[in-house]
């Protein structure tokens, strides 16, 4: 029997039992101009970091009590997510589950970024906002870093296997946003503003 190193066969236990997406889950876009419409909001979402590499991040609209998959984005991959205006709840899953809030006008262009970080097992994700006024100066809408991650990153869209893997994995989804809801819930209100997309925050012309 061959000796696996314990950090790998634990690598290899977490993605079989969370459900965790790895590998690609997408198609390059052809389209790369997605300009604002008048009776929808527009949110880019982006992962420009390389860090976690080989593990992919799940982003979904989860307002309500849907967990519709918008995306499964690896290293330096955005999406381009056209919904209605008003309330929304967007999440991210990976090891863990994180969330971002939105107040969304129709007519505007909303950025918002997925970023690393260190878990138990694997990569964890975050959902941060770019706003007009942020605590910190990277996440601001007039920041530099917006432009070069943006411009770090290209266009795609899901292909069918994230579809697939959206719906086999439909309960595993779902009880990791269960267990991380409650988590969010808690999180004091100082710090839940920076993670929250308020009408204010989006532009009416796609930034370059």
């Amino acid at each position: 029997m061959p000796k696996f190193h314990l950090p790998v066969l634990l690598l290899v236990l977490c993605g079989f039992l969370s459900g965790c997406a790895t590998g690609r889950f997408t198609v390059a876009d052809s389209n790369t101009d997605y300009p604002a419409k008048p009776d929808q909001a527009l949110v880019v979402i982006m992962r420009p970091s390389t860090f976690g590499a080989a593990i992919s991040s799940s982003v979904f609209d989860a307002t309500g009590d849907q967990n519709k998959l918008i995306a499964v984005l690896g290293p330096k991959e955005k999406v381009a997510y056209y919904c209605p205006p008003g309330d929304r709840l967007f999440m991210v899953i990976s090891e863990n589950a994180d969330f971002m809030e939105a107040r969304l006008d129709a007519g505007k262009i909303y950025y918002a970024i997925v970023t690393p970080r260190t878990g138990m097992w694997k990569a964890r994700f975050s959902l941060h906002p770019f706003k007009v006024n942020h605590a910190e100066k990277e996440f601001r809408l007039d920041s530099a870093n917006l432009r070069q991650w943006l411009a770090a990153c290209h266009f795609v869209k899901p292909d069918a296997k994230s579809l697939d893997y959206g719906q086999t994995h439909a309960s595993d989804i779902q009880a990791r946003r269960a267990d991380y809801s409650d988590k969010w819930a808690r999180m004091l209100e100082q710090d839940k503003q920076w993670r929250r997309l308020l009408p204010e925050d989006g532009v009416t012309s796609p930034v370059r």
